[in-house]
């Protein structure tokens, strides 16, 4: 489950000079935590959306939200830098999703 914390912690590091290591670190923090590959995900792809549409404002941060979500999802697009032993399946993280 994502917390305002999270999300808090989120919006710091996004916000920092380099969001990449700063998100990456944060991902890291919250999967040691206990933080699960699907609320992870949901969590970045929530910020995600919202830096989509503010691309042209800053692009640096823009890719450092999608090239974590490659971590988080796993399997070829995290090449071999995937924070979970396992690839997100498509179906099952929507089934997630719409539980949640």
């Amino acid at each position: 489950m994502i917390s305002p914390e999270h999300i808090r912690r989120f919006e710091e590091a996004l916000h920092t000079e380099c969001p990449y290591d700063s998100l990456y670190h944060l991902a890291v923090s919250l999967r040691d935590s206990g933080v699960s590959q699907f609320d992870l995900y949901l969590l970045f792809e929530h910020f995600f959306i919202q830096v989509r549409d503010a691309v042209l404002e800053n692009e640096q941060r823009y890719d450092a939200v999608a090239d974590n979500m490659d971590l988080i999802w796993g399997g070829p697009w995290a090449k071999d830098g995937a924070l979970y032993g396992v690839e997100i399946d498509k179906t099952a993280l929507e089934h997630y999703r719409h539980q949640a």
